[in-house]
């Protein structure tokens, strides 16, 4: 056997290895899951169906103590990620201030210059009105460049070829 189709079927077999059944304190039971991650309050699984998470507290205790539920490391490093969360949800907040400004003023910006566009005139010329008017002046004076240059291109081969 090849070295490839080794190793092709070992990881074949080390997923299925992985996949495990769990079943809840009320009976429901999930087939062939494989554990995403497991976190302070239960595990996060992966199934046919979908992504579900399973509370420690629906499982079994032997399924708990598996993981380690109510031991005091965890639950200790769920409250310091809880923190570091919060804290980092505290300096993102002007950030994410100063984006919903941002794109609020590039919302109102896109309206006024459809509005333009579209013909309806706004009583006094914004910004969006001046910038929409200086590109379609510009792709006029491009056009009319471009078909003056292919007018005396046009003159010169023709002169040439008579």
């Amino acid at each position: 056997m090849s070295t490839p189709t080794f190793v092709i079927l070992i990881v074949c077999f080390a997923s299925i290895a992985l996949a495990d059944d769990f079943k809840t304190i009320d009976g429901k039971i999930y087939k062939d899951a494989t554990i995403s991650h497991v976190e302070a309050d239960g595990i996060v699984i992966k199934t046919k169906t979908g992504i579900s998470k399973i509370y420690f507290v629906e499982l079994p205790k032997d399924v708990q103590e598996r993981f380690h539920y109510g031991s005091a490391t965890p639950a200790g490093k769920a409250v310091t990620q809880r923190i570091d969360e919060a804290q980092s949800a505290k300096h993102a907040t002007p950030f994410v201030d100063a984006a919903d400004r941002f794109a609020q003023k590039v919302t109102t910006m896109l309206e006024e210059r459809e509005s333009i566009l579209h013909g309806k005139q706004p009583k006094t010329r914004s910004p969006a009105e001046l910038m929409a008017r200086q590109e379609i002046n510009f792709h006029w004076a491009f056009l009319a460049g471009t078909a003056i240059i292919a007018s005396v291109l046009f003159a010169i081969v023709w002169a040439r070829f008579k």
